[in-house]
């Protein structure tokens, strides 16, 4: 018996395999067509890949009555935990459009800034989300609260919501109400040392 002997792999391909097994799964924001969030999500879990879909409830009016009805928090978006080399199977999913790029690249969110999503929507705290851009402020740890333990930064707000955490990947500012009381400053690594 003659054995077989198979051709070698493309370097590419042995790169990509290479660095598949070396990439740990990170969170990435995928676009989602208009009110497809909740049904992607759902499919996406069917399918066995991490995803997250931030909810909030409100109040919706009817002629006839009214309703609290649960909405995502940022419309368009869900987040799934991947490997970029899986894209495609997150992708080939109806509702799916692709993942969002920050400066050319696809850019995984840190665990940190979903923690922080996952905190204010599970307490259902007071929140805005906006797209505009804020002057950076003082980091400051919360440290008392249902986000005891998180980090954020103190806006100077006109309005009543005061720390933010700012996702990049979104081009958006997640925005929380929490008391004075309940932070303190965090010192720059830079400022003790001279």
């Amino acid at each position: 018996m003659s054995k077989k002997t198979s051709a070698p792999l493309p370097k590419e391909t042995v790169l990509r395999q290479l660095r598949n097994k070396n990439e740990e799964p990170r969170w990435y924001a995928l676009k989602t067509g208009p009110r497809k969030e909740k049904k992607l999500n759902e499919r996406l879990q069917e399918a066995g890949i991490e995803s997250y879909l931030p909810l909030k409830k409100e109040l919706r009016q009817w002629s006839d009555r009214k309703k609290w009805v649960e909405e995502p928090m940022f419309n368009g978006y869900i987040f799934v935990r991947t490997v970029s080399t899986e894209f495609v199977n997150a992708l080939q999913h109806d509702g799916a459009i692709h993942f969002v790029r920050f400066s050319g690249r696809y850019s995984a969110i840190p665990e940190d800034q979903i923690e922080f999503i996952r905190k204010v929507a599970e307490n259902q705290l007071r929140y805005e989300i906006t797209e505009q851009s804020f002057e950076k402020g003082d980091t400051v740890e919360i440290i008392q609260g249902p986000l005891k333990g998180l980090t954020g930064v103190w806006l100077k707000h006109k309005t009543k919501y005061n720390v933010s955490v700012q996702i990049d990947q979104l081009a958006s500012v997640l925005s929380v109400e929490i008391p004075a009381a309940f932070l303190k400053k965090v010192e720059s690594k830079d400022s003790g040392e001279k």
